[in-house]
């Protein structure tokens, strides 16, 4: 067999696999056995898993829910806390050691290579306090924005009727209380469901959640329905787990915090004198010898709003390129099944760190920018 001959070879068989793979798994298979995969409601709020809830037995008030955002927040900070604990303890007992272990020559490294960046941008006498601001929020959002690729995150979740003018899809029981979606239609984008269609749904099942739920079965007793009431009515899953950096409310949270930081290391560094962008004191008083100084008068406002304005893109650029990924792979996954999304999910991977990078470099650049002189105006500058 000739070098050409065996390439064909291995391009037929090439073509075969990827046939099975992006073709015959998602298009025959997987819908012979119902689990032919389905678009989930995507809405930009975190959505509710637990209403009225009281941690530890704290009542924090009737509007105080716990939303799937909120659990990868807590996962998210436990894993962070872990990792700086468990590189504080191999740190301060194998220090001395002339070959590190894998994690702790990885931790140096990273930590190492960003203490001399933030070094190099704010300066050696205030590396050592902005640094940790600048790492804490670049782990954060690097382990928060990866979770969106670990299996079972927005696909495992709590199971329940499908609210009203949503779609969603028949199920089948595959244990106690554990159940799954049975969808046995390739590119099914489910069936809409009204309040009746819920309520009903709620009746027969007791599967239900929220308000609607709760006006549903009040006061009634299952309804009868012939055949399986898990094929009659319509459901969907609530995930579990959706990645932090989805929710608004973190991302703008987030950037409030940077932005306080900002001001702060502003004020410490030139005291009031950093009030002199916004209000040109300075530039008014020396007029008779600069009167161009007087534009500062117009520059002062626009220095405001472009301060304010730093956490609207901080907060929504973070927001929309992480929501936008959690769609384009439910998306992918929807429309190919198998083969093709995991090029989507190496895409993720890249744009998690990206996005965490580019977070937390633009607060250090925002804050060595605040320490920094007005214009020169100070003639100690």
């Amino acid at each position: 067999m000739t070098t050409n001959q065996r390439g064909l070879v291995v391009l037929f068989g090439l073509l075969i696999f990827a046939a099975i793979v992006c073709v015959a798994t998602p298009f025959v298979w997987l819908p012979g056995s119902g689990l032919a995969a389905g678009i989930p409601v995507i809405q930009v709020p975190g959505e509710i898993l637990i209403h009225h809830w009281q941690p530890l037995n704290i009542d924090l008030g009737a509007d105080f829910n716990l939303i799937n955002t909120m659990v990868a927040l807590i996962i998210t900070d436990i894993i962070v806390v872990a990792i700086a604990l468990w590189g504080f303890f191999i740190s301060s007992r194998r220090w001395t050691k002339e070959v590190p272990g894998r994690f702790q020559s990885v931790l140096e490294l990273i930590v190492g290579g960003l203490f001399s960046f933030v070094k190099n941008t704010a300066g050696s006498k205030n590396a050592r306090s902005i640094y940790p601001l600048v790492a804490t929020i670049f782990f954060f959002l690097l382990i928060g924005n990866w979770m969106s690729v670990i299996p079972g995150v927005e696909s495992i979740g709590k199971f329940h009727c499908a609210h009203p003018n949503t779609n969603g899809y028949p199920a089948a029981q595959i244990g106690d209380d554990l159940y799954r979606l049975d969808n046995t239609q390739p590119l099914f984008g489910g069936d809409p469901v009204t309040l009746a269609d819920e309520e009903a749904c709620v009746a027969a099942t007791g599967l239900g959640e929220g308000e609607h739920a709760a006006a549903a079965t009040e006061g009634e007793h299952a309804a009868e329905v012939e055949g399986d009431p898990l094929q009659t009515y319509r459901f969907h899953i609530t995930p579990f787990v959706r990645p932090a950096a989805t929710d608004l409310n973190l991302t703008i949270g987030l950037a409030l915090i940077s932005f306080f930081f900002i001001q702060y290391y502003g004020f410490k560094e030139q005291g009031l004198n950093y009030l002199q962008k916004f209000i040109p004191v300075h530039s008014l008083g020396n007029i008779s010898k600069q009167p161009l100084g007087a534009i500062d008068l117009i520059v002062g406002p626009l220095e405001f709003i472009s301060e304010l304005s730093k956490i609207v893109s901080l907060s929504f650029r973070l927001f929309g390129n992480i929501f936008a990924g959690g769609i384009l792979i439910a998306v992918m996954l929807f429309l190919v099944g198998t083969g093709l999304p995991v090029i989507f999910y190496a895409l993720e991977l890249i744009v998690g760190l990206a996005q965490a990078l580019v977070f937390a470099v633009l607060t250090l650049v925002f804050i060595a920018q605040a320490m920094e002189g007005h214009h020169g105006d100070e003639e100690s500058h």
